[in-house]
């Protein structure tokens, strides 16, 4: 593999231009983020594995296992404060209107 070669590859792993690569990036650290990289990518698609054969998992702790991990990583609502009965209805009235 020649030097262009290898430039070429970094360039379309790592998203960058050719000039991004050879004036921003140490040569000796782009093997490393191409491996970085990588294993990134082989993570999501085990992760998408997991998700395709989530159905035909017979084994409860494997499923809730699997279950947990993609749950987790889902973003979380915001907390919002418990609004007495009088707030309730006020927000119901205004969402009935906007229909």
């Amino acid at each position: 593999m020649t030097c262009d070669d290898f430039v070429l590859r970094c360039c379309t792993h790592l998203g960058k231009t050719q000039r991004e690569i050879e004036e921003d990036y140490y040569f000796v650290d782009l093997p490393e983020l191409l491996l970085l990289k990588n294993q990134a990518r082989a993570r999501e698609l085990l992760e998408g594995l997991d998700v395709v054969s989530y159905p035909h998992i017979i084994d409860d702790k494997a499923r809730e296992t699997i279950f947990k991990r993609i749950t987790s990583a889902l973003p979380r609502l915001p907390v919002t404060p418990p609004q007495s009965a009088q707030e309730q209805y006020q927000a119901l009235k205004v969402r009935m209107k906007g229909r």
